[in-house]
């Protein structure tokens, strides 16, 4: 006599179940959708269905990505912003960023139509400099 616990019947449809793909794995495509044509299954319609899912997917996956990104960015520029640094005068930063320059040639600055700084420019390059550590916090030159 057989006795049928959960067990032995949950390891039988787990062998059942492994023995059915790896028959699925042998056929090739085409003799896969011969099948499927043979009950009825209409391939193409899936096919679409399947695609459509996988699009909606990828938009709503890049959505989120954009919002994480719009949130990350928001975040930075609010703790810019609150954390804005008490700078030196004007003329001292652009004193001081003309000798990091000149000490530094690696570091290189590219105007706009060759045109010269604002001095939003300045302020902007400076807390840039500052952010990079090519100029110390301290470096208040008066």
């Amino acid at each position: 006599m057989t006795h049928h616990t959960s067990k032995n019947l949950s390891l039988k449809l787990e062998r059942i179940s492994e023995a059915l793909a790896d028959e699925v794995d042998r056929l090739t495509d085409e003799q896969v959708l011969q099948e499927a044509k043979q009950d009825g299954i209409d391939t193409a319609k899936i096919a679409a269905e399947f695609r459509s899912s996988a699009l909606s997917m990828i938009a709503r996956a890049k959505r989120q990505r954009l919002l994480q990104a719009r949130t990350a960015l928001e975040k930075s520029q609010q703790s810019r912003v609150s954390t804005a640094r008490a700078r030196p005068p004007l003329a001292a930063i652009k004193a001081r960023i003309q000798e990091v320059l000149a000490i530094k040639p690696s570091l290189a600055i590219a105007f706009r139509d060759g045109k010269e700084m604002s001095d939003d420019d300045w302020l902007s390059l400076w807390d840039d400099f500052v952010e990079t550590g090519a100029v110390k916090e301290g470096d208040d030159i008066s």
